[in-house]
């Protein structure tokens, strides 16, 4: 049974308001930060949901790897070892989950016109990652056995899980935005560079994230530290790009912008 299914449609509505407010709230700051140019409302729409298939192309994956490699489905992670431990969070996870957004958000985003400032790769890796936090929020909260368990998760989810995602995707933007710079600026062979920074950035993240979490041989000091440190440093980067007011196809100068 669902948890809300014990206490009637209002809990239901109260718990689905918790598992998407972080999205909202997360949205709304990465959006109102764009002070250059706003990305157009359809746009925004579409990598949500493309942040939706990302669930879809994670689960088949993950299927897939439990089929080839059996050590990935294994349900009680506590008994490996630290570099078993590493080995799954890794490749099972982080990896996969990362992947499966960065297909939406370069399939959807690397040729899309309004794709002109770096800052702008920020605000389409970030719904992306909202979208796909959003589904995962509302499976783990409404899959809870009690309302009580619920409601600690999403306001956990709220306080990390979901922030953490969204600056999983700050990371993930960031490089494809100096991608697409690199690409339209004749630098070509830096591109294939940041192409595959925009994948493994953000998977080294995810990856010390949950890797804190699911040990049971690391202070929790040490996630609280790393979650400040990522926080940190991808709010800085939402700052500090959002107002660099250079177009990537027609400002000589953006690359010092950028770099410096």
């Amino acid at each position: 049974k669902l948890c809300y299914n014990y206490y009637g449609d209002n809990m239901f509505e109260f718990l689905l308001f918790l598992a998407v407010l972080p999205t909202f709230l997360l949205g709304y700051f990465i959006y109102s930060n764009d002070k250059i140019e706003k990305e157009p409302t359809p746009l925004l729409v579409k990598l949500l949901l493309g942040g939706v298939g990302s669930v879809v192309v994670t689960l088949i994956i993950t299927a897939i790897l439990y089929k080839i490699a059996p050590f990935f489905s294994i349900s009680n992670t506590e008994s490996l070892s630290p570099v078993s431990l590493a080995i799954y969070v890794f490749f099972g996870v982080a990896l996969i989950e990362e992947f499966a957004k960065w297909i939406f958000l370069y399939g959807i985003a690397w040729k899309n016109k309004a794709f002109n400032h770096v800052y702008d790769a920020i605000v389409y890796s970030v719904f992306v990652s909202l979208g796909f936090a959003t589904i995962e929020n509302i499976l783990y909260v409404f899959l809870s056995s009690n309302v009580t368990e619920a409601i600690a998760i999403a306001i956990n989810r709220m306080l990390f899980s979901v922030p953490g995602h969204a600056f999983f995707g700050v990371m993930m933007g960031y490089n494809i935005g100096l991608a697409k710079l690199t690409f339209v600026n004749n630098k070509k062979n830096k591109t294939m560079k940041f192409i595959i920074l925009s994948i493994i950035v953000p998977t080294v993240c995810h990856f010390i994230f949950d890797y804190i979490l699911m040990s049971s041989f690391l202070p929790m000091i040490t996630f609280y530290i790393f979650v400040a440190l990522l926080f940190g440093y991808g709010i800085s980067k939402v700052k500090r790009l959002s107002r660099i007011p250079t177009n990537i196809f027609n400002d000589p100068n953006n690359m010092t912008y950028i770099y410096n």
